[in-house]
């Protein structure tokens, strides 16, 4: 049986993990400014979307400044490097 203490690192973990991916990406592809598209539909990443907000502030405390903006259901993520 999991518990909430499990469930709590589960989701750490998977919240850092995904923002360092955002991150990495973006210095990889050597870009200040880039979007990642999220919806709670099917067919899309829905653990992805529940846990943007989360991931959003993971990468605010990297130095990124995170914005989003919904259209049509479709939550779009913008981050930016804070010069």
């Amino acid at each position: 049986m999991t518990t909430l203490e499990e469930l709590k690192n589960k989701k750490k973990l998977y919240v850092e993990g995904k923002a360092n991916e955002i991150l990495n990406e973006m210095i990889r592809r050597e870009v200040t400014t880039d979007t990642l598209s999220t919806c709670d539909y099917s067919n899309w990443d829905r653990e992805l979307h529940r846990n943007m907000p989360e991931i959003a502030e993971e990468l605010r405390s990297k130095g990124l400044q995170v914005t989003s903006s919904v259209k049509f259901g479709v939550t779009d993520w913008t981050f930016k490097v804070l010069l």
